[in-house]
């Protein structure tokens, strides 16, 4: 696994990031005039693409965010994760002055082929991404970067890309996958039915999936996995959910790799009047509607927190470091807490 640095905490400070002095190096004119050759009409080397530091004007020693324009593709806003993420983007440009365009990619990489090549025809300051297909987008990094404009990535990694900020994706799914094989011991006699949605159409989530596997399995290794379908969305969710009860009636247990899913599957269990004492169903991503559900004490039990809203500003804060002082080797790592019955109070 790569080295990872937590750089979270830090990265949040921007108030602090943006009004860092940009460093300059005097030199003495006169002596580089005379070590630097002039070049002629026809070995004039083509000029470097500008990048947003070099249009800021640093001269007063601040990097200005006012007036910088740059774009966020998110993978689909019907995922309850990218809206909380799209927003906490919002909220972080409004804060410092920056003009931002969100475009969603409607989960088809085309879509999101066919943003970059807009914003390069704009002359962005700087994009942020959360691709469909890493792999597809390769070239779309590439492209923007050679006119000039810093590329991050965000949840999943474009190759190329200056910066990366991500959850640990085996980590992740391990956490609820634990959450719920602990339900299974406590509350089930370490013996149940339980069902998994991953989403392997995305290939580093494939990693999430395996995690909530064995997270289940190292709580409660008596569990029966009887069903493991892709969903990342609620109406997806929801026809899972339908199907798996009809198949496997005696089902109670649902971990699924984001709260949207898990929130289709939600009503479809409560549909099928299966909303037991016994039941859980938990998910990722903490969103709003996932926490007031385990507010309201029923069978969506727990969820796993990772501020989508605050990674969103992440995501802006990191751009501008970006910016500023270059790529950014270390993987920015979004830390992860659990949310359930015990600790939802903190949630207001």
């Amino acid at each position: 696994m790569k080295k990872r640095v937590m750089m979270f905490a830090g990265l949040l400070m921007t108030a602090a990031l943006v009004c860092t002095a940009c460093s300059t190096k005097a030199e003495d004119a006169s002596s580089q005039a005379k070590d630097t050759p002039k070049e002629t009409a026809q070995g004039e080397p083509p000029a470097a693409a500008e990048t947003p530091a070099d249009k800021n004007d640093a001269s007063n020693g601040e990097f200005k965010t006012e007036g910088l324009k740059i774009a966020y593709t998110c993978q689909d806003l019907t995922n309850t994760y990218f809206v909380e993420v799209s927003r906490g983007v919002q909220a972080r440009c409004d804060e410092l002055g920056i003009d931002v365009n969100i475009v969603d990619g409607k989960a088809d990489v085309a879509n999101q082929i066919t943003a970059f090549e807009n914003f390069i025809s704009q002359k962005l300051d700087g994009i942020i991404i959360s691709p469909i297909d890493e792999t597809a987008l390769v070239p779309s990094v590439k492209a923007a970067q050679d006119a000039g404009i810093p590329v991050i990535s965000g949840n999943q990694l474009v190759e190329g890309s200056d910066a990366f900020i991500t959850v640990p994706e085996y980590e992740y799914g391990f956490a609820i996958g634990e959450e719920a094989g602990k339900w299974i011991k406590e509350k089930l006699d370490g013996k149940a039915k339980v069902a998994i949605f991953d989403y392997p159409e995305l290939e580093s989530v494939i990693d999430r999936g395996n995690g909530i596997q064995e997270g289940i399995l190292s709580q409660a290794p008596d569990a029966d996995i009887v069903a493991r379908q892709s969903a990342n969305n609620a109406e997806k969710g929801m026809a899972n959910m339908e199907n798996i009860l009809q198949a496997n009636p005696d089902v109670e247990v649902l971990a699924c790799v984001n709260d949207a899913g898990a929130l289709g599957a939600y009503e479809a269990v409560m549909a099928a009047h299966k909303d037991s004492d016994r039941f859980f169903i938990g998910g990722l991503d903490a969103t709003d509607e996932a926490l007031n559900k385990i507010k309201e004490g029923g069978i969506y039990r727990a969820t796993v927190d990772i501020q989508p809203f605050e990674s969103g500003k992440l995501f802006v804060d990191t751009l501008i470091k970006v910016m500023q002082e270059g790529p950014i080797e270390e993987t920015i790592n979004i830390p992860m807490k659990v949310v359930n019955a015990s600790n939802i109070s903190d949630y207001k």
